[in-house]
């Protein structure tokens, strides 16, 4: 297997027993979300970034119990804006991308968490420098959570982001080749060596590759701006209707999304969620290059689904009914995003989950 500088095979790790990342909906102990330092974004944009953290915060809190990393010289900001039940732990952090910046919980045979670390290097190093504190936020994390139960913690021999991870919970894992075998991420690795890893640390039996995206030069093409997992074998996908480039690269994801089999080789049952009318956004939103409209980017919180609204008055309120179809057993919350779309993400890229230490 390829190996990379200053990072373990996937065999030289404190790995014991079986490795098996839960699907979203595996019962949550708590979210997680990164409070933001105050040097990767701008100063015009922090309030209105915040402010949106903060309604994600409040949305969340309706379900489970909120857990937050927070910059040290920011604590006293997030007391106020955060809910009053929110447990907060001070450690460095830069950017409010806890999906990607902090770890992949994972179970044991036993179904105990594991903190695993992607070993993030600022999506293929495009923030320069890469912020020092994101890159210790996996492990800031999993120490955090030590001081109250012991948990595990190890490095994956692999660089990757949380956002590059779909899995049903048994066995299929969805990525994009644009992201993991990125010569910006991993040089030189091929499929069966991500494959290798991901068997070993997901559980997961078999890998579904999608061509990704070459337009979304933050992530490379995170899966989670292209699909999620309503539940095995049934996915929602991101369709576009503007813009030649983008419609061709959602309908390349779309068709591969439908030639692919699962774990259990059947063909996924997939519902399209369209992306807003950008001539019904406010230009200043709808001309920015790396805003993202994607409404599968959805959080799943114990009963209930958080997601965004762009403002696109007809589009929104379609999105929202399909997903209340697809969840009719879930509340729906619905919140505006602007300032963190317009950063190149959304929900679920703010979020992480940590799934309880029960079985499915």
């Amino acid at each position: 297997m390829t190996t990379f500088p200053g990072k373990p095979n996937a065999t030289d790790t404190n790995a014991i027993g079986h490795w098996r990342m839960p699907p979203e909906w595996h019962p949550h102990r708590a979210c997680w979300l990164a409070w933001p330092g105050g040097t990767v974004i701008p100063s015009a944009e922090r309030e209105e970034v915040i402010g949106e953290l903060m309604r994600m915060a409040h949305a969340i809190a309706l379900f489970e119990p909120i857990h937050v990393a927070v910059d040290p010289d920011y604590l006293d900001e997030a007391r106020r804006a955060l809910p009053p039940a929110a447990t907060l732990y001070p450690m460095p952090v830069g950017d409010h991308w806890m999906r990607d910046t902090g770890p992949t919980f994972v179970l044991d045979a036993a179904h105990t968490p594991h903190a695993l670390s992607w070993n993030f290097n600022g999506w293929g190093q495009k923030t320069t420098p890469i912020s020092e504190a994101d890159a210790t936020v996996a492990q800031g994390v999993a120490k955090a959570l030590c001081a109250d139960t012991p948990i595990g913690s190890s490095c994956a021999p692999i660089v990757a982001e949380g956002g590059s991870l779909l899995v049903d919970g048994e066995g299929t894992l969805i990525v994009t080749e644009t992201s993991i075998l990125n010569e910006n991420r991993n040089p030189g690795l091929t499929r069966r060596e991500a494959e290798s890893v991901f068997r070993h640390w997901l559980g997961v039996t078999n890998v579904v590759w999608l061509p990704g995206s070459a337009l979304d030069t933050i992530t490379d093409g995170h899966v989670d701006g292209i699909a999620s997992f309503v539940r095995p074998g049934v996915l929602l996908a991101t369709v576009a209707d503007v813009g030649d480039d983008w419609v061709r690269e959602t309908r390349e994801n779309l068709k591969a999304l439908l030639l692919a089999r699962d774990a259990r080789g059947q063909h996924f049952e997939i519902g399209l969620l369209r992306t807003p009318d950008f001539d019904a956004l406010p230009p200043d939103v709808a001309n920015d290059p790396d805003f993202a409209p994607e409404y599968v980017n959805f959080y799943l919180p114990n009963g209930g689904v958080v997601m965004a609204s762009f403002g696109d008055t007809r589009s929104d309120a379609h999105a929202r009914s399909i997903v209340q179809q697809a969840f009719p057993e879930r509340r729906i919350v619905q919140m505006p995003l602007r300032a963190i779309a317009r950063r190149g993400g959304g929900i679920h890229c703010c979020t992480q989950q940590q799934p309880d230490a029960v079985s499915r």
